[in-house]
Formats: C-alpha cells, sequence, structure tokens
C-alpha cells in the first residue's frame, strides 16, 4: 500500500511539473508556404535575402536586426518589432518584440514568429506566453497587469498572422533579376 501511495505521489508530481511546463511556453506562430516548383532553395533565400535591408530599413538597422543568414542551410534570421498601442495613454503602450525565423527548401518555406515580447513604456507584460492569465512573478499593478494581459494576448492573436503576408510576398515575388529583358 506504501508502494502504490509513493507512486501515486510521484506521479502527481510529475503530472503537475508537466502542467506548469505547458501552460508555460512561448507562444509562437508558424506558416508554410508553397512556392512555384521550380524555385530552388537557392532562388527563395536570394529573393528574402536581396530585400531584406530595405524592408527592415537602412543598413545599419538590417546589421542589428539580422541574427542568421546561410544560404548553405537555407535560413535567415531577424529581430522585428510590431507597435502595441491600445486605446487610451497607458502605461503598457510599447512594442511587441519577435524574431522572424524562415527555413528555406526547394519549392516551399516556412515561416515561424516566435520569442515574442512586449517592452512597455511604463509596464512591460514580458514574454507572450499561452497563459490565459498573467503568468510573470512581477506583481506590481496585478489588476492592471492581468487586464493587460488578456488585451494583449488578444492583439497578439489577431496581428500576428497577418505579418505573414509581408514576408511571403518578399519572397514570392520574382527579384528584377530573375525576370526576363
Amino acid at each position: 500500500m506504501i508502494k502504490i501511495m509513493k507512486t501515486f505521489n510521484i506521479l502527481l508530481v510529475l503530472f503537475l511539473i508537466h502542467n506548469n511546463l505547458i501552460s508555460a511556453q512561448s507562444i509562437e506562430f508558424e506558416k508554410v508556404v508553397y512556392a512555384d516548383s521550380t524555385a530552388t532553395k537557392e532562388v527563395l533565400y536570394n529573393r528574402m535575402n536581396s530585400r531584406l535591408i530595405e524592408f527592415i530599413g537602412n543598413e545599419i538597422a538590417y546589421e542589428k536586426s539580422v541574427i542568421q543568414t546561410d544560404k548553405d542551410l537555407g535560413v535567415i534570421k531577424f529581430k522585428q518589432s510590431l507597435e502595441y498601442d491600445p486605446k487610451g495613454n497607458r502605461s503598457d503602450d510599447g512594442d511587441i518584440n519577435y524574431t522572424v525565423n524562415v527555413f528555406f527548401k526547394d519549392g516551399r518555406f516556412k515561416i515561424i514568429f516566435d520569442n515574442i515580447y512586449h517592452v512597455g513604456k511604463g509596464i512591460s507584460l514580458y514574454n507572450i506566453t499561452n497563459d490565459l492569465e498573467y503568468p510573470h512573478e512581477k506583481r506590481s499593478f496585478l489588476r492592471f497587469r492581468k487586464k493587460a494581459w488578456k488585451e494583449l494576448k488578444e492583439y497578439v492573436d489577431l496581428n500576428m498572422p497577418k505579418l505573414f503576408l509581408s514576408y511571403e510576398s518578399l519572397i514570392l515575388v520574382p527579384t528584377e533579376q530573375e525576370k526576363e529583358w
């Protein structure tokens, strides 16, 4: 009987740890896009890479934003941000920072947004997780944080998927060098 109770207690602890790990995972958004089947990994990579400086803004911003570019592996990773300005002048106005990961294969590519993080002008809500309730240890202004967390999550869930289109257009539209002229 004691062995059964010990086993049950161990399983209960493992279950609770597992649930806490699952509930505290960062959210991410992922999309696989199929391009022209004749477009090679290199062509798709070159389209994105050649337009990235202009997309990010300038060469200095590009240097600060790019995390990894590797043509052989077919990977481009860079940091971006999305302005967050909920209604009214609030202390959680700020930016939602995220990482764009683009992986290329022949005829297709995958875009992943991860490391999604809120930085407010006054109050930051930090790493955006899949938790329904505000999950972080910072407890000052807790009622505000709980309300703001729900609004931020709704905003992220609504607006992050819309960002895929701008990145897709960088890759799907052929460059001038590819066109017949």
